[in-house]
Formats: structure tokens, sequence, C-alpha cells
């Protein structure tokens, strides 16, 4: 009894049942004895238990969880004893319980890979991408005029021809993976448009002219007579245009079987400005 307790309290911390049996209200902290005293303990970094029905948890209540509390677990009360019609007397108790956590879910799914491209498809890239070489003009006669320009003859046999570096094969190939196609395009032929009206085609890159050949000898397999000067023309100069074409074709694979087809048929070209003159105005300068 509270009447009976000796004046020099050992300042113990007494726990009161809520009710006789413990079956309705958990127990509590009587605080009000050292608070009387000064003597109520305060908390390392926090303030001071409240007293009364504020220090109280009810039955199935909660309250502010200590920091202590592991997670997942919770303070409150919760019914205890037998099953009904057992031996055991039914009641009611105070303290922690915990949860245990939750199965973890299956792991997400990896996205799908995206889908490989088909040979045509690379193909398609392929050609997109070929960058074929450009025809190098060259022609004879070329003759050098007193203002630097260059000149071929009228009435004379024009050669003309490309240089022989650029008349070779261009190959472009892409591969993703196991799929792959690669595209080639070979020179079949050149055609010379001669900037006056008229043209010519040669089935190669055309011949460079030697004197071995003579001095008015035809070329071989490119050449051209010009018939009339470029006289009124822009600059009194002709702008011929040297052509060459290729044939496009590509191979591929998607890893299992080769496959293939054709492109249509490209084209490279190249200009050059020259005068064509007449042999008497040549004479005359």
């Amino acid at each position: 009894m509270a009447d009976d307790a000796p004046n020099d309290d050992d300042g113990q911390v007494i726990v009161v049942p809520g009710d006789t049996s413990g079956r309705y209200a958990p127990p509590q902290i009587d605080m009000q004895a050292l608070e009387k005293r000064g003597q109520a303990p305060v908390r390392p970094g926090g303030s001071r238990p409240k007293s009364g029905q504020d220090a109280q948890i009810g039955v199935g209540g909660t309250a502010e969880p200590p920091s202590g509390i592991p997670p997942g677990c919770f303070l409150g009360g919760f019914g205890v004893g037998g099953p009904p019609g057992g031996g055991r007397p039914g009641g009611s108790a105070f303290g922690m319980r915990c949860l245990p956590p939750l199965p973890a879910g299956p792991a997400p799914a990896a996205p799908a890979p995206p889908p490989l491209p088909t040979p045509a498809e690379l193909a398609a890239q392929a050609f997109e991408q070929l960058r074929l070489p450009l025809p190098v003009p060259r022609h004879s006669p070329d003759v050098r005029l007193p203002d630097g320009g260059d000149a071929t003859i009228v009435g004379e046999n024009t050669w003309v021809w490309s240089d022989r570096g650029v008349w070779k094969p261009a190959v472009q190939r892409v591969q993703v993976g196991p799929v792959w196609a690669e595209v080639t395009a070979a020179p079949v032929g050149m055609t010379f448009n001669s900037g006056t009206g008229g043209s010519m085609s040669c089935s190669g890159p055309g011949t460079p002219y030697d004197r071995s050949y003579g001095l008015h000898a035809a070329s071989p397999d490119c050449g051209f007579v010009y018939t009339r000067s470029s006289v009124g023309r822009p600059n009194d100069q002709a702008t011929a245009e040297w052509a060459i074409q290729w044939s496009v074709s590509w191979v591929g694979s998607d890893g299992t079987a080769e496959v293939g087809g054709d492109f249509p048929q490209m084209s490279s070209r190249a200009t050059a400005t020259f005068a064509v003159a007449e042999v008497q105005a040549l004479r005359a300068n």
C-alpha cells in the first residue's frame, strides 16, 4: 500500500496491474511517486515520459515504437490461453510481437532481346552506306592555251579515259550477330558526254594516250571527235562529263543459309571544262 511505504523510497519503479486478472487492461508504470520527488528519469536525447493515461498502451493499441524495436515488430496487448473449452484459462498479455517477413516475389524477367534483322534489311543498309569512287577525267589532245586553260582540237581524235585506280569493285559489309550482308559494286562501263551535244559509250576506263600510238591515231576503245568549237558557250568552253556505270549485287546469310540479290545500276560522275579550238586559231596565236 502507498500509505504503508517507508519515507526513504529506494527509487524503484512500481508496475501496477490494470486489473486483478490482467484480462482487460495491460500493466502500467506509475511514475507519479517519482515525479513528486523530482526524480523522474529523463530519456537520453528525448522528452520526459508522459504520465497517467498518456503513458498507457491499451489492449490492441500501439504507441510510438522505441528505437530498439526491430523492423516488422510492434508493442501491444494480445490474447493468450488455450482453445475454447480447454483446461487452460484465457487471458491477455502485453509485449512485442514480430510478423514473419513476406516472401520475396519472383525476380523481374529480363527484357527480351530485339529480333535480329534479315540479310535483306542489312543489305539495304549497306547499299545506303556504299560510296562509289568518282572517275578522274583525262583527255588528249590536251593543249595549253596562252591564258593557262586547256583545249582539245576540232576534227582531231580526242582520246578519253579515266585513271584506272578507280576502276575496281567497291564493297560495303554490315553484320549484326550471325546475320550479315555484303554489297559489291563493280564497274561495267563508262559514258562520255562531250558538252557540245555529242556522247559515246566505252566498255572500260579508256586507254591513256601515248606518243607510240602516233600523232593522229584514234583511241582503240574510247575516243571522240569534236566537229565544232566551243566558241559562243559560257567562257568559250565546253564542260564534258565522265560517268562510270556500276553493277550492284549483294550476298548475305542469316547464320544458316546464304541469300542474295541485285540492286539497280548506279553511276558516279565527274566533269572537266576545257576549250575546243580550231587549228587555225591556235596557229594565229
